[in-house]
This record gives C-alpha cells, sequence and structure tokens, in this order.
C-alpha cells in the first residue's frame, strides 16, 4: 500500500493539480495520505466533498473534509455511489494552509484497491475512444493537455499594462465560478468535462457538462441582437468550410477572469475557433485565436482534441452555489 501511494502522490504532483481554482487555500506542493472510514461522499457540481473519519499525524481522531472535483469526474467512473458511509479508504490529499480538518483531495484507494480520482489531473491514463463520427454531433471528451497548458501559460502571455496590473492584483474570491457563472470560450472549451454537440438548421448548440454551461453559435447569418448583448458567451456566428466549423465570438461582458484564473476580459475581446473532424472520426481538432486589447497586447492561441465518446452520460447536475463557493471561506 505504500508503494501505491508514494505511486500516487508523485502522479498527483506531475500532472498538476495547480490547475484547480481553489489551490491558493491549499498547499499543493504537500501531498499527506490518511486511512479512514467514510462518513458521507456529498457529490455536487462543480465540487465534491468528501467526508472521512481518520487520525491526524499525533494519532488524534479527525474527521477530515475533502474537496474534490464534481461531475468532471464522471468520464472517469466517478459517480455519487462511487464512494460510500462505512467503506474504508485511503486518501492523498493535499492539506489546507488554515484548517486542519480539511484537504484538497486527489486520490482515494479502496480497500479492495479500486481508485477513485478526486481530480482529473491525478488521473495517469485516459479512456480510449469508444466509436467514430461522421459529424460534429454527438458527445466529446476534451482531451487535458490542452487545458492544462492554457492555465499554466498566464505568466507568459503578452499583457498590456492593464492586464499586467490586473494579473499582479488578482483575487481568487472574486472569479464569478463561484457564484455559478462558467468561463466563457475559449477557456469553457477545453474544461475537462463531458461536450454534447446538437447540430440544428440555423445553429449548433454545445452544452458543457462544467456548470451546466450552454453555448449558442448561430450558422443563418443573423446579427446580434440588441437586447442580449454582451453576453458571458458573446455572440458567436459559425460557417461551415469543407465540414469544418468557423466561429467568429465577439460581443463578451466584462469578466474578472474571462481569459484566465489570473487575467480579465473585457468588452473587445474576440475568439476565432474552428471545430474539425478527424479523417478517422475518433475525435476532433480544436483550435483558437484570443484577442483582448485591453488585457492582451497579442493574440493568445492555442489547441487540443476531443475524443468521441459516445457511451458517456452528461451529469446534469445543476451548479450548486454553496459549492462552488464554498473554498473562498477557508
Amino acid at each position: 500500500m505504500r508503494h501505491r501511494l508514494a505511486t500516487l502522490a508523485a502522479l498527483c504532483a506531475a500532472t498538476g493539480a495547480s490547475a484547480h481554482h481553489g489551490t491558493p487555500f491549499f498547499d499543493t506542493d504537500t501531498e499527506l495520505s490518511y486511512e479512514g472510514v467514510v462518513l458521507e461522499f456529498d457529490y455536487r457540481n462543480p465540487h465534491s466533498w468528501l467526508y472521512l473519519r481518520t487520525t491526524d499525524a499525533s494519532g488524534n481522531p479527525l474527521d477530515l473534509a475533502i474537496e474534490g472535483q464534481g461531475s468532471s469526474l464522471r468520464p472517469h467512473g466517478v459517480t455519487p455511489a462511487s464512494l460510500a458511509p462505512g467503506d474504508r479508504v485511503t486518501a492523498v490529499v493535499n492539506p489546507s494552509r488554515t484548517r486542519p480538518d480539511e484537504a484538497l483531495g486527489q486520490m482515494i484507494v479502496k480497500e479492495d484497491g479500486t481508485l477513485v480520482p478526486l481530480a482529473w489531473q491525478a488521473v495517469g491514463t485516459y479512456p480510449a475512444n469508444t466509436g467514430v463520427s461522421d459529424s460534429l454531433a454527438g458527445v466529446w471528451l476534451a482531451d487535458p493537455e490542452g487545458f492544462t497548458a492554457y492555465i499554466r501559460a498566464f505568466g507568459s502571455w503578452p499583457l498590456t499594462e492593464k492586464g499586467e496590473e490586473a494579473r499582479e492584483a488578482y483575487d481568487p474570491t472574486l472569479i464569478s465560478q463561484s457564484r455559478c457563472i462558467p468561463f466563457p470560450p475559449p477557456l469553457l472549451m477545453l474544461y475537462r468535462s463531458i461536450n454534447v454537440v446538437e447540430i440544428l438548421d440555423d445553429r449548433v448548440l454545445i452544452h458543457s457538462d462544467w456548470m451546466d454551461a450552454e453555448r449558442v453559435i448561430y450558422t443563418d447569418g443573423r446579427s446580434p441582437p440588441d437586447d442580449g448583448i454582451p453576453a458571458l458567451h458573446g455572440f458567436s456566428s459559425g460557417s461551415w468550410e469543407d465540414g469544418a466549423l468557423v466561429v467568429e465570438t465577439r460581443h463578451f461582458s466584462e469578466n474578472y477572469a474571462g481569459n484566465n484564473f489570473r487575467v480579465p476580459s473585457g468588452p473587445q475581446k474576440r475568439v476565432s475557433e474552428r471545430f474539425t473532424l478527424a479523417d478517422d472520426g475518433s475525435h476532433l481538432s480544436y483550435s483558437y485565436v484570443m484577442e483582448d486589447p485591453d488585457y492582451l497586447a497579442a493574440p493568445v492561441t492555442g489547441t487540443t482534441r476531443w475524443d468521441y465518446r459516445p457511451e458517456l452520460t452528461p451529469d446534469d447536475v445543476p451548479c450548486d452555489l454553496e459549492s462552488a463557493g464554498r473554498y473562498l471561506t477557508e
């Protein structure tokens, strides 16, 4: 068991737990393990909580509240029934910086050896594609590398003076995600959660399981309505080019962390995107160019892939305000 836990701890550190928005409140450079009994597994969106009866380093009784990711773990088989009261487990966690009875979860090892991740960054391998598609319609899962690269890149982005000031003054308690308001594109498209694409006559709908977010991309050439601008996800116009969906989005509302966790977005933000189905239908390529003259001194570009996963079913669990904002009180 100790060898298994050492391996898991190294894996968690290598896969970038720092992408979690609550990590300023946790020591992600330290990995601890606790053996104990599950009291409750409170499965929510965007964060779940595992309550574990265990002991501290001195052998004193400890009821530990462990924060984990919520519905974004469904692709890895995590459900409300994955952990039950009475289960004997070992938890690999990052400790809270201020509270000995709270921690950030990485991996749970059940008594029979079953692994239950509490963070997708702690998963070493990802399920293979289970089918092929002949269109962009269907169920997709973003590869984690695109998200991780995007989050880590904020320190090297070319920022305006206003952007530099915002990055230095960043306060994680002010982000809108704590109020169940998700990130706008392109970050929304990079997040490791189930995406369902529906193609209609005049629009393409993209539903993200993360915070139950919904994008509408109009493909009929319409102009943005006067009464709906600006908006969280902006106004998106799409066109088809040799089977690829090309999207231009403008008219974003201002967002404290709309370009990245430490970089706001302004009303002049513009995002160009391209969704291209692979020749074998197993995945699609997603690329973006993001411009925001208020905060970005030059365009930011990136790519990722979405794997076709038709066997996955979205949780459709509404974002829970208590879950989304709880870490802000720690």
